[in-house]
């Protein structure tokens, strides 16, 4: 590293920091008013103490975050939507500009404070047995009797236990209704490594089919892991499997656990063992959009068949895009481009397409796919 004065310093690679643009960064769609808007069910608040305004993030029916700003708590002509705000980093510039923070939502203000998980995963085998109903009791204090997007949770069990080999953990099952009836379950365990460490798996989530996009994990894994933050947790591990976990999660900011998981450069086919890995599935998909391209430029699809000169162009986008990111694959794992499982689920995305009716490229790809990851908390 050079200074102004002319001296140097050395400095190892890995103690840089990438510092991002910091430049004005236009809404990819432009906020709408929204006066009828409550942060009622939303999975995330934020708010300022001294501040009129507040702001929200709810998941919408097609399953994508949307972000609200209220300007003044006493005037809904002051609220404005942004759309899809995973993808707009307007909402969250906004919400920083005007100094808000996570906060409880409105009308859990009465709730006694929560016990910090550090005080729930036991220590000891000791631990265990003296407070074991203390513990259940503790998470069942916290997490039943909430709205979670208009669905609820009951614990079946939240089981504490101590091993020399693996420290304490605490095993949460829970089933979530929705109206009186089951809607799905969930596991979450809870760990405390030897060392003292802390942190959580998230081993399962699964809602029936009409259930789904309703806004439930959402709301749910924010509340979670504000409470993860709350108490010095330092990471949080996932393995999603299930339809449309992979997608989820990458959306949600996770990265992978290790070199691993993005699988090899070798094409999946519907029966090989690469079929869950990310490369192989994106190779895939770029071998198909080649077919169909060439198909159609060639004259081997029958007219009523073949895409119009817009769709052709909007395929070869999204063909241009994945062809660059699998050559991003290549650069070593440790390195600032290499892709992360968001960069995959966003291939082809623009706003307005419909994930259920127009899926794009990387949702594709990404859901159904099976990999490790990690979102660091600390």
């Amino acid at each position: 590293m050079r200074w102004d004065d002319g001296n140097s310093t050395n400095v190892a690679s890995y103690r840089l920091k990438v510092v991002e643009d910091s430049s004005y960064t236009p809404p990819r769609s432009v906020p709408e008013a929204d006066p009828s808007a409550t942060p009622a069910g939303a999975a995330a608040y934020f708010a300022r103490p001294g501040h009129p305004g507040d702001a929200w993030v709810r998941f919408d029916e097609n399953g994508d975050l949307d972000g609200w700003i209220r300007y003044n708590r006493q005037d809904p002509s002051t609220i404005s939507r942004y759309r899809e705000v995973f993808n707009d980093p307007a909402w969250r510039r906004d919400v920083d500009a005007l100094g808000l923070r996570e906060a409880p939502p409105p009308g859990e203000k009465g709730r006694p404070a929560r016990q910090s998980l550090d005080d729930l995963i036991p220590e000891s085998e000791d631990d265990v047995l003296d407070r074991a109903e203390e513990i259940q009791d503790a998470f069942r204090d916290e997490l039943e009797g909430r709205e979670y997007a208009g669905f609820g949770v009951v614990l079946d069990m939240a089981e504490p236990t101590y091993s020399s080999q693996y420290g304490g953990v605490v095993t949460v099952d829970a089933v979530i209704f929705k109206n009186g009836e089951k809607a799905g379950q969930t596991t979450r365990i809870f760990h405390r490594d030897r060392d003292g460490s802390l942190w959580v798996s998230h081993d399962y989530l699964e809602l029936d089919s009409k259930h789904q996009g309703r806004g439930f994990a959402g709301a749910w894994n924010g509340h979670l892991e504000r409470w993860y933050r709350e108490s010095g947790l330092e990471r949080i591990e996932i393995s999603p499997g299930l339809e449309a976990g992979g997608y989820v999660w990458a959306m949600d900011g996770y990265m992978w656990r290790d070199a691993s998981q993005a699988g090899p450069f070798v094409m999946a086919t519907p029966h090989n063992e690469y079929r869950l890995k990310t490369i192989p599935r994106l190779m895939a998909e770029i071998q198909r959009l080649e077919a169909l391209l060439a198909a159609n430029r060639n004259g081997e699809i029958p007219n009523e068949y073949r895409l119009s000169d817009e769709a052709l162009a909007r395929e070869q986008a999204e063909l241009d895009e994945a062809r660059t990111l699998l050559e991003r694959f290549r650069l070593p794992f440790e390195h600032q481009a290499y892709p992360q499982p968001r960069d995959v689920a966003q291939i082809g995305w623009k706003p307005g397409r419909d994930r259920k009716s127009d899926p794009w490229l990387g949702l594709r790809i990404m859901a159904g796919s099976y990999w490790q990851g990690v979102k660091w908390l600390t």
